[in-house]
């Protein structure tokens, strides 16, 4: 019975351990999945990920123009806005090459997010590419003030969760830009 005894216990334990090991091993798989969960920096690098990637693209929102057109203002006010955002991105990498804990790549949208961003992303390129005249003008304003409205507010959050004081005063400086580029749009769009 002493026996009995012994092998029940040395045989619980074991399945104690073994369970312990699997679920070690489930939020290591979980932490493959999500790095950064436990990160102090993972807002921060977040936040720097989302506006890298729309300063990437909006930096090059005046390459359209070349295949459309549009009235003297508003080309004058789309080359500024790209200028705006080809700056931020020589910034961001800046920044990137001086903290080693800034990383661009972290945006850990879920995945009905990225898609659902991806499919507004593809039908406003192909109503942009298939409108003329007014139409394509409102529509190519209409993506800049979604842009700029984004871009600041996300400067302004992700500024209050940086500790750096360069990065700060740049993301309120750049927020604050993308303010007066939005006023300008909307003056433009109120034109047409």
């Amino acid at each position: 019975m002493n026996s009995a005894v012994g092998i029940s216990r040395i045989t619980l334990a074991h399945v104690v351990v073994i369970i312990a090991l699997f679920a070690g091993a489930g939020c290591a798989s979980v932490q493959e999945k999500i790095p950064f969960v436990r990160g102090r920096y993972r807002d921060r690098n977040e936040g720097f990920s989302l506006l890298y990637d729309l300063a990437t693209k909006q930096r090059n929102v005046d390459k359209i123009l070349v295949l459309k057109h549009v009235n003297a203002r508003t080309e004058s006010e789309i080359k500024e806005i790209a200028q705006l955002f080809h700056q931020a991105q020589e910034e961001f990498d800046s920044f990137a090459r001086q903290d080693s804990s800034l990383n661009f790549q972290a945006t850990h949208l879920p995945a009905l997010e990225e898609k659902t961003r991806d499919s507004i992303q593809s039908t406003t390129t192909k109503d942009l590419l298939f409108s003329t005249g007014k139409d394509f003008e409102l529509r190519l304003l209409l993506t800049q003030v979604q842009a700029l409205n984004y871009a600041s507010h996300l400067a302004n959050v992700l500024r209050d969760k940086d500790y750096n004081r360069t990065r700060k005063s740049f993301l309120s400086e750049f927020s604050k830009q993308c303010d007066q580029h939005h006023q300008k749009v909307m003056q433009l769009l109120s034109s047409l």
